[in-house]
């Protein structure tokens, strides 16, 4: 399967953009794959647009993850909605990474090309940052050759799987398990609050260097909902399934947005 892929539904076909389910992770949200796929109704296709499941390497929830990410793939089949999976960086056993619909002018991508390493907030990155970066300077075509970006992404991506934090006895309660994941280690909470302040910025910039034609870009990834517009172009963030953040999902049909909110399964 190729890293983009190219998408012209039909005439009145309503298409549902969701990212970040996350399946089986521990601090996932998602409702059981039944409930999710039963609020799909109206939908004739559905867009995964990454991190649908937990499928890096050293991933303690893979197996489960997977389980339910097939569960979800017959759940689709069976209600006749064409499902469309893209990778993000914790699936990156996906190979399509982009999609661009309606002759190029709408694309849907997780959003972790959006920088280069990824995820700097991450404790995989932070275990494997010299090498995230030997990486990087190995490939300048991905500062201007969009597939050499994805295939950068992709490779980044395999390798902090490897270097996912094996599962540790929680030993820590309320308020002092929340500091210690979102504070330690200290590089954390400012490249987060980064990436949430940066990420419209980055995506109009993707979208000027890579994809210029694109009208709508709708990502994930960072995990909080939100739009930027620069000019005619608009992009938009569907948010995730996952504590202390909101699912949003984006309706297209015949290019247009018809609805982009809160998601209810």
């Amino acid at each position: 399967m190729p890293a983009v892929l190219h998408l012209n539904p039909p005439r009145g076909c309503v298409v549902r953009v969701l990212s970040d389910l996350h399946l089986a992770h521990k601090r996932g949200r998602a409702p059981d794959v039944p409930a999710l796929a039963e609020s799909m109704r109206g939908v004739d296709m559905l867009i995964l647009a990454g991190d649908t499941a937990e499928t890096r390497e050293a991933c303690a929830e893979r197996e489960l993850s997977m389980q339910r990410r097939e569960q979800l793939r017959r759940e689709c089949r069976q209600r006749g909605v064409q499902l469309v999976e893209l990778a993000g960086n914790h699936d990156p056993d996906i190979e399509a990474q982009l999609a661009l619909l309606w002759n190029g002018s709408v694309a849907v991508m997780h959003g972790h090309s959006l920088i280069p390493c990824v995820s700097p907030w991450s404790r995989e990155y932070l275990a494997c940052a010299d090498e995230v970066k030997r990486m990087i300077a190995a490939s300048p075509a991905a500062e201007h050759d969009l597939a050499a970006r994805l295939a950068l992404t992709r490779d980044i991506s395999l390798l902090l799987g490897r270097h996912v934090p094996p599962p540790q006895r929680e030993r820590r309660r309320g308020l002092l398990r929340e500091a210690h994941h979102c504070f330690w280690p200290p590089q954390r909470p400012l490249s987060i609050v980064t990436a949430w302040l940066t990420c419209g910025r980055r995506a109009h910039a993707f979208c000027d260097r890579f994809l210029p034609g694109v009208q709508l870009l709708v990502i994930g990834h960072f995990h909080r909902s939100g739009q930027w517009s620069n000019g005619t172009r608009r992009v938009l963030n569907t948010g995730a399934w996952f504590e202390h953040a909101t699912p949003f999902a984006a309706d297209l049909c015949d290019g247009r947005l018809i609805r982009y909110g809160p998601h209810r399964a």
